[in-house]
């Protein structure tokens, strides 16, 4: 069976929430509301990720025999973190 395709959408959800997933065999699409504060966002997206990995739908694969990746990803240039 072949993976799932993912698209990310902007899209006004109707203040009804920051973001939004349609999760199936053949897509996931995932929609951001741009409308909403960063912070709750941020918070959906969390939320969003934290379900899926506590429900077992998402989870990683076991790659023993390929080599672990340790990059890091660069800095967003409006990261307050540094």
């Amino acid at each position: 069976m072949a993976e799932p395709r993912v698209h990310v959408h902007a899209k006004d959800l109707k203040g009804e929430t920051p973001v939004a997933v349609r999760d199936s065999t053949q897509h996931y699409d995932l929609a951001i509301d741009f409308s909403w504060p960063a912070e709750d966002i941020v918070a959906g997206l969390q939320q969003l990720f934290q379900d899926g990995v506590d429900s077992g739908r998402w989870s990683r694969a076991d790659h023993s025999e390929a080599p672990i990746e340790t990059n890091e990803a660069a800095p967003h240039p409006g990261n307050d973190l540094d």
